[in-house]
């Protein structure tokens, strides 16, 4: 008998325009776990003295915890992603190196704005439909995902970033069947969103992830409160880099990263293969830079 899973995903991403990376982020959380997830959450940030309604968007930590109480919430966030929440969710993170993308594969340079729509699109499919197969066993795991959380942004009509990857993953032959036709954009700060405020916490959170595992690896921010943060988390990136299928550890199959492509490739290799197919270009070894750079 086969076993069945409902989830919850919450989306974040980070562009890196100098560093030439892109991150898709996904926590994964069951539905009857959720609320647990989410009262966790609130009571660190009320720990912290922050106002419940308050957004934390990492890019804006620049103080330290001492005299911030958003920072001081993302560093309590941290230590409790990396002290406990792998018992109430799944976390996923893809890097994608720009710099080894076949940009014509996307389409004409002239058309700018629509080929960096189908990079993003694509490689949020990608990660999310990896994140199911590595974290839940195919052959003795059903998946049915009730609803995809990212944030709200205002895009151009011809972008079809709602509906893309729930239309893809549902054309797969394959044991997860996103019950929803399209991505549900809310407000990132708590006390604007009127129909989902809970799950706001959810969405602060895995934009502090994504920050701070690219925090690690890029060093792309000098801000205190960015640095705090991400120091917190050193230790889980290396662990899951240079270590990723430790199954003695306790963030095994909860907690995972990876990064693409290993090589350059050519203009046909990504879009017409699966996912299954670009296997071999995925790689998890990477050395962070947060500490290096500051000894230099």
């Amino acid at each position: 008998m086969r076993d069945f899973v409902e989830l919850l995903v919450f989306h974040d991403e980070r562009e890196l325009k100098k560093a030439k990376w892109l991150y898709h982020g996904f926590i994964l959380c069951e539905v009857k776990k959720c609320s647990t997830l989410i009262n966790d959450l609130i009571d660190k940030k009320t720990e912290a003295g922050c106002p419940v309604g308050d957004r934390i968007h990492f890019v804006e930590l620049t103080s330290r915890s001492a005299g911030s109480s958003s920072t001081k919430t993302a560093v309590k966030w941290a230590k409790l992603f990396r002290d406990v929440c792998y018992r109430n969710m799944w976390f996923y993170l893809l890097g994608v190196d720009l710099s080894n993308i076949n940009y014509d594969a996307f389409g004409l340079k002239s058309n700018g704005r629509d080929r960096h729509y189908r990079i993003y699109n694509k490689f949020f499919e990608i990660g999310l439909f990896t994140a199911c197969r590595w974290f839940f066993d195919p052959t003795t795991v059903d998946i049915e995902i009730e609803g995809i959380f990212s944030e709200e942004r205002s895009l151009e009509r011809r972008n079809p970033f709602a509906f893309y990857a729930p239309y893809r993953i549902n054309q797969r032959e394959s044991n997860i069947k996103i019950k929803t036709k399209h991505i549900t954009k809310i407000s990132s700060t708590p006390s604007k969103e009127k129909r989902y405020p809970d799950y706001v916490h959810n969405l602060n959170l895995v934009d502090v992830l994504v920050g701070s595992f690219s925090e690690v690896f890029d060093y792309s921010s000098t801000q205190d409160g960015c640095v705090e943060v991400a120091e917190q988390l050193y230790t889980v990136c290396d662990r899951l880099s240079a270590n990723p299928f430790n199954s003695r550890s306790r963030y095994y199959k909860r907690y995972a990263m990876s990064f693409f492509p290993r090589r350059r490739l050519n203009s046909s290799e990504i879009i017409q293969s699966k996912t299954s197919q670009l296997g071999n270009h995925f790689y998890n070894k990477r050395q962070p830079c947060l500490r290096q750079q500051r000894l230099l």
